[in-house]
């Protein structure tokens, strides 16, 4: 077996690491996936040492090759698909996929309703979600990935930034307890077919019992 080039530490979900998992595993590179108990996190106790990662927040990759040390999800997943020649293959490219990161982000901003213990204060936001935020976005997206064929949002190959779209629109659908893509079906299956992928679907069939 192979000495893993990275060490990926993050908690036992996929929330915002498992876009960076897929795309280890789709560029075929062992990695070190260390997953830390949240609750155990969540404490004060310190069993675990906050200060010993950046910002005191996961997920953090370590590039065992170079000696990076890494923080941000996006910024990591960035990191990777340039290193990987997953970042378009011009400047105009490699902005939109900043752009629609950027959007992923907004996006992930406004999933307040997770946090609500009202219920019918978290219904409302709920709503708002998926009558207001996700159609703001999507809509755009829908239409970009349309005219660029519906294989791929950028270019004319994989970029890093699928594996953040595909990934974030199911959590989306998962935190909003319905398919965010049902009026987008041109994203829907561009998703269908990135989960197809090969390298894709044997990281799922072998990787840990993970919740979102």
């Amino acid at each position: 077996m192979s000495t893993p080039k990275y060490k990926l530490i993050y908690f036992n979900c996929m929330w915002l690491a498992e876009p960076i998992r897929y795309l280890l595993s789709y560029v075929k590179e062992d990695f070190e996936d260390v997953r830390l108990d949240y609750e155990e996190w969540q404490k004060d106790d310190g069993k675990i040492n906050k200060d010993e990662f950046l910002y005191q927040k996961l997920p953090v990759l370590e590039d065992l090759e170079n000696g990076l040390i890494l923080g941000q999800s996006f910024a990591i997943t960035r990191y990777l698909g340039r290193k990987y020649s997953l970042a378009g293959t011009t400047d105009v490219e490699a902005a939109k996929c900043d752009e629609y990161s950027d959007v992923l982000k907004d996006v992930l901003k406004e999933i307040e309703m997770i946090y609500e213990k009202d219920e019918k204060t978290k219904a409302e936001l709920n709503t708002n979600f998926l009558e207001k935020t996700i159609p703001r976005y999507f809509s755009v997206i829908e239409s970009d990935l349309k005219k660029n064929g519906g294989k791929y949002l950028v270019g004319n190959g994989i970029t890093w930034i699928d594996f953040l779209l595909c990934h974030m629109a199911q959590l989306f659908s998962v935190l909003s307890e319905s398919d965010v893509l049902t009026d987008y079906p041109t994203i829907k299956k561009y998703q269908q077919e990135f989960f197809e992928i090969s390298e894709i679907k044997e990281w799922i069939g072998k990787r840990p019992v993970t919740p979102h």
